[in-house]
């Protein structure tokens, strides 16, 4: 059965990374698809794996998290990036589950994307919980609310 990525709510998402006893990296891992927007903020233990990289790098990613109960990937809006990330991701994955065994922890690992991206992560953490936000860099979110 082929399965397809579901959506995570920010509050979710945030709620897990607040938690002490869970690790980024082997409890879940935060892909973020954007590019170089990234060293402008991003959320906390993210690996910044630009969508254009994914192909090429996808089966590394799985080798890394195969253990990994749940992968979330994002974008600045989670609209094309980051969804198209994640299904990339699921196919191969998928195609990986043809000729593993049952027992594996791949079987059961969950692909999400993050609903409202960066963006609304952003508007939503950065007064409120600027924890949840690591590498921010105000000059930079000043210069894209100027060219929007």
């Amino acid at each position: 059965m082929r399965r397809t990525p579901e959506f995570i709510d920010a509050d979710e998402l945030a709620k897990l990374i607040r938690d002490p006893k869970q690790v980024s990296g082997r409890d879940y891992i935060v892909i973020d698809s954007r590019d170089t927007d990234f060293a402008g903020g991003h959320i906390p233990g993210a690996a910044n794996v630009p969508a254009h990289d994914l192909l090429w790098r996808v089966q590394g990613l799985i080798d890394k998290y195969q253990r990994t109960p749940l992968v979330v990937f994002h974008c600045a809006q989670s609209q094309v990036r980051g969804p198209k990330s994640a299904r990339r991701y699921l196919d191969a994955v998928n195609e990986r589950l043809e000729t593993t065994p049952h027992d594996s922890p791949l079987h059961n690992q969950q692909v999400k994307v993050l609903r409202g991206g960066f963006n609304f992560w952003h508007k939503r953490y950065s007064l409120a919980d600027p924890d949840l936000i690591e590498g921010f860099d105000q000059k930079l979110w000043d210069s894209q609310d100027r060219e929007m």
